[in-house]
């Protein structure tokens, strides 16, 4: 009869190693996120400014160029500018204090996305080394592949949304990350005082590149720079939520009917599925990424998905954009020959 004890000794001697390097790839991925994040404790104030442009001359028609600049002090005193074509926001934070004055009524998510990329490479960093050490793992071409997938949806659609991480074997930095509300894929690493920071960062799609031109020591910043007591702010300051699709569904208000049309080839039923910027007044503003079990209905779930109408959401009182995953079932019949 075999002994109990020994059969959990045993199965802990072979459960150690994988637990060792499940903590080993944590601490791998801790520390690369933190050699590349500036916003944070300890790092020198700094004054950055980078150019944004589409990626690819195939996309130069959604004119998706702009620039950003920070003014940064300490994770609770900064300042920073974003510009688009269509858009142009100011905000100053001094401690509890958030000063802002916005041109234009629609921040562009690819905008908002390169500009936390540009120095927060990973913004939930808890919750991906939480995912870290049950995510599958792979190692080729010099690289760690990091990958997992968190379910999502609704209990009658139910989806997934896969999250990534990807290291440089050889120097230990961020290759590209990317989950719900954050993306980007980082080169040309230089260091500043101590942080390897990336000079192109290409996020979204349409991808979007982001090219540091201007990266120095803040030094005496100029009397007011950090004033979040000015005149003239906006009275209802523009934030971007990332929300569950549970949580949008509750604001929907109508969702087109579709006409599937019959199909040659490929899956008859399955979900067309994005990721969606709601603005304020609860229009479909950005779908980003379109996937489904067979893309020829691709075309058609995406025009449907930009009709779709929600009451307004707001915090405390105040409207936001928010941004979310949205689920679209689709199902049709065979085409006849």
């Amino acid at each position: 009869m075999v002994n109990k004890r020994w059969v959990a000794v045993f199965a802990a001697m072979l459960a150690w190693p994988m637990l060792c390097h499940a903590e080993n790839l944590v601490k791998e991925v801790k520390k690369a996120v933190e050699r590349s994040t500036l916003d944070q404790p300890g790092t020198k104030p700094f004054h950055l400014k980078a150019s944004l442009a589409q990626s690819r001359d195939r996309d130069k028609d959604y004119g998706l160029t702009g620039e950003v600049e920070i003014w940064w002090a300490s994770p609770t005193k900064w300042k920073q500018e974003m510009r688009s074509a269509e858009f142009h926001r100011i905000e100053v934070v001094d401690g509890e204090r958030d000063w802002q004055k916005s041109e234009g009524d629609y921040l562009p998510e690819w905008l908002r996305e390169a500009s936390v990329a540009l120095v927060k490479p990973v913004p939930p960093l808890d919750w991906v080394l939480e995912q870290v050490k049950t995510a599958e793992v792979r190692h080729l071409m010099g690289m760690t592949n990091i990958n997992w997938i968190t379910v999502t949806g609704t209990a009658d659609v139910p989806n997934i949304l896969r999250s990534y991480v990807a290291l440089r074997d050889s120097t230990g930095l961020l290759l590209y990350a990317g989950g719900f509300g954050w993306s980007g894929e980082f080169k040309d690493y230089a260091d500043f005082h101590g942080r390897m920071v990336a000079r192109t960062v290409n996020v979204g799609t349409p991808q979007v590149t982001a090219k540091v031109t201007i990266l120095e020591d803040l030094g005496d910043p100029p009397a007011g720079l950090f004033d979040a007591d000015a005149k003239g702010a906006d009275a209802q300051p523009l934030r971007t939520l990332l929300l569950d699709e549970p949580s949008l569904r509750k604001n929907l208000l109508s969702v087109p009917t579709v006409s599937w049309p019959p199909l040659p080839d490929g899956a008859l039923a399955g979900n067309v599925t994005t990721i969606i910027v709601v603005d304020r007044e609860g229009k479909v503003r950005e779908i980003r990424g379109v996937v489904s079990e067979n893309s020829r209905v691709n075309d058609i779930g995406k025009q449907a998905v930009a009709a779709m109408r929600f009451k307004r959401f707001a915090v405390d009182g105040v409207p936001v954009q928010v941004i979310s995953q949205f689920t679209l079932p689709f199902k049709t019949t065979r085409q006849v020959p």
